[in-house]
Formats: C-alpha cells, sequence, structure tokens
C-alpha cells in the first residue's frame, strides 16, 4: 500500500513539473530571432551579472539580452545599489565591459501608462 502511495505522489509530482515547465516557456516572449543572436554572442549572461556587479558594487537585480536598437548584441542588468537606487547597466559580452545604460524614455512612459 504505501509503495502505490509513493508512486502516485512521484507521479503526481512529476506532472505538475512538466506543467510548470511548460507554463514557463509559454510565458517567455523570447522570439527565435533574439535566442540565435543570444547563442551566438560570446561570453555568458552569468559572466555579464558577475561584471556588473564587480564593476557598480551592486547587486543585480534582473539581467536582458537586448536583441535589437542601439543597445543589440549587448546584456542590459540591472543593479540595485546598497543605499536602494536602481541603475541600468550595458555589458559587453565580448569583454565585459560596463558602462550605465542611457537614461529610456519609452521605459517611462509604459510604466505611466499602466498606472494610468
Amino acid at each position: 500500500m504505501k509503495r502505490n502511495t509513493i508512486l502516485a505522489l512521484g507521479s503526481t509530482a512529476l506532472m505538475s513539473l512538466g506543467l510548470l515547465t511548460g507554463a514557463t516557456m509559454a510565458l517567455a516572449d523570447t522570439s527565435p530571432a533574439e535566442a540565435k543572436a543570444f547563442l551566438a554572442a560570446p561570453g555568458s549572461l552569468s559572466a555579464a551579472v558577475s561584471a556588473a556587479e564587480t564593476s557598480t558594487g551592486g547587486k543585480a537585480m534582473s539581467a536582458d539580452f537586448e536583441e535589437d536598437g542601439a543597445d543589440a548584441g549587448m546584456y542590459e542588468v540591472e543593479i540595485v545599489m546598497p543605499d536602494g537606487t536602481v541603475t541600468e547597466h550595458l555589458v559587453n559580452p565580448a569583454d565585459n565591459s560596463v558602462k550605465l545604460a542611457p537614461a529610456d524614455d519609452d521605459k517611462d512612459d509604459k510604466d505611466e501608462n499602466k498606472s494610468n
């Protein structure tokens, strides 16, 4: 009897994991072109995050690969500083050089529209 219970729980857990994985993949808004560009980029996302944290003295809150625009091919890392301020930095995957990202007026407009 205990064996059947363990098998049933194990099967349920595996099915739940499969559904969760499928849901996560469905929520991702990564285009095939972005995925190809990301795979072709030198370096890694983890190296970019580490470089941004080391360069700024803050802690990464999010990171994204930029597919298009002026920052195409760069990693954008959102950093939270010890004083609570948040800044975005661009990391070049070729050499992990870090620079402050320019202000993104479009992102501010989108945030304002969400609250209206």
